[in-house]
């Protein structure tokens, strides 16, 4: 059996659950960020109180996206299967608040439940790349904004024919529940070997880590603001507002299904140091429009810039990790990762609440330029041999 965090499994049908993976996964975020508007409305939050319940969302899934890493290690199909299953569980929970109280409770479950999908999917991923050498992680991550794109356009225009966000929401959830236990026999049901006693353990790059954590503060900070940010600094219609996150979603999807090819043509640290840079430019776009065109070319803009840096980012983790601790090096770096995914938002909303939203969105280039800074410090990293055993 191979050293891991998933031992291999046949590489075609492994690689088609991590690519339907990546979609599934999109298409469960989808409703949820179309229906920001309507959320807010529900809970009578405004943009601070929003804040607060994301970012309680956003610390109550730092430990458990943590533990679901060394779980995968230890248990393998046993853990997987489930992490994948319990997004779907929960994915519907934001859509159905009534309160403020609710909302903290239901993005909570969000936050830990798309925590461990990532966790599972990115490491049966890494596992492609690490025993294949293919990379797939840059086409898989398109594809999750192919997702995206596809439910948050597809669900505001069931809205316009009067069929709820959460219908479309609680359909695909339990699709993905039922998926997830269909495609088990392509996850590996025994879990890899662990380390050899005495092994020093190893550790995720915290250059890693905070690249791909702060990627995820600019992507989820325009993305899930993005459709009240075109309702209030444009007063545009609900509609048309609701098609931004389907925007930045496409533009993330162009940028990493294109990016597939960049990565295998130039060094990391050059994608990364221009797509920091494209991402700060895209966010000045968004917070100095006047304009709906103006507006969504920013959050295209910004989608494009920011897509890359993390495909590549767990890429390098995965790739620099001895097997058998992938699965702990990938939880850790997706854990912090994540948190940069529910934090954004989170700090969008508090510092609109103080200064206003044009200010809190240029509060994110600042954070752009950090990641070009990092992406200079990105070395060549070794492709780890596949062992067995």
């Amino acid at each position: 059996m191979a050293n891991g965090v998933l031992a291999p499994a046949a590489a075609p049908p492994r690689t088609a659950v991590v690519l339907a993976g990546f979609a599934a996964y999109g298409a469960l975020w989808g409703p949820y960020l179309a229906a920001m508007p309507q959320i807010r409305a529900a809970t009578g939050a405004d943009s601070g109180q929003l804040g607060l319940a994301l970012l309680a969302g956003a610390i109550a899934a730092i430990l458990p996206m943590a533990v679901v890493g060394r779980l995968l290690d230890r248990f393998g199909r046993a853990a997987a299967v489930p992490a994948l299953a319990s997004f779907g569980v929960v994915a519907v929970l934001p859509l159905l608040a009534g309160s403020l109280p609710a909302l903290v409770v239901s993005l909570a479950l969000f936050g830990i439940g798309s925590g461990a999908y990532n966790v599972a999917i990115v490491a049966l991923a890494s596992t492609v790349e690490s025993d294949g050498r293919t990379k797939v992680l840059a086409k898989a991550h398109g594809l999750f904004s192919v997702g995206v794109l596809l439910v948050s356009t597809g669900t505001g225009l069931a809205g316009t024919v009067g069929v709820s966000p959460v219908a479309v929401s609680g359909t695909l959830s339990a699709a993905v529940v039922v998926w997830a236990f269909a495609v088990r026999r392509a996850v590996p049901r025994r879990a890899a070997a662990p380390p050899r006693p005495g092994r020093r353990r190893v550790r995720p790059s915290l250059l890693l880590c905070l690249l791909a954590g702060l990627a995820m503060v600019v992507e989820s900070g325009v993305q899930q603001w993005s459709a009240i940010a075109l309702r209030d600094l444009t007063a545009t219609s609900l509609a048309i507002a609701a098609a931004a996150p389907g925007v930045f979603a496409a533009a993330m999807a162009g940028g990493r299904l294109s990016g597939h090819r960049l990565t295998t043509r130039f060094r990391e640290r050059t994608v990364l140091l221009a797509a920091g840079a494209c991402a700060g430019t895209g966010v000045l776009l968004v917070a100095t429009a006047g304009s709906p065109p103006a507006a969504l070319a920013g959050v295209a803009v910004t989608g494009a810039g920011i897509s890359l840096v993390t495909p590549v980012s767990y890429g390098l983790a995965g790739r620099g990790a001895p097997p058998g601790t992938r699965g702990a090096v990938l939880g850790a770096t997706a854990s912090l990762a994540n948190v940069g995914l529910l934090l954004g938002p989170a700090l969008v909303g508090q510092l609109s609440g103080v200064a206003g939203l044009r200010t809190a969105l240029l509060g994110l280039i600042p954070i752009s330029a950090v990641v070009c800074v990092l992406a200079t410090r990105i070395g060549p990293v070794p492709h780890r041999e596949r062992t067995t055993t």
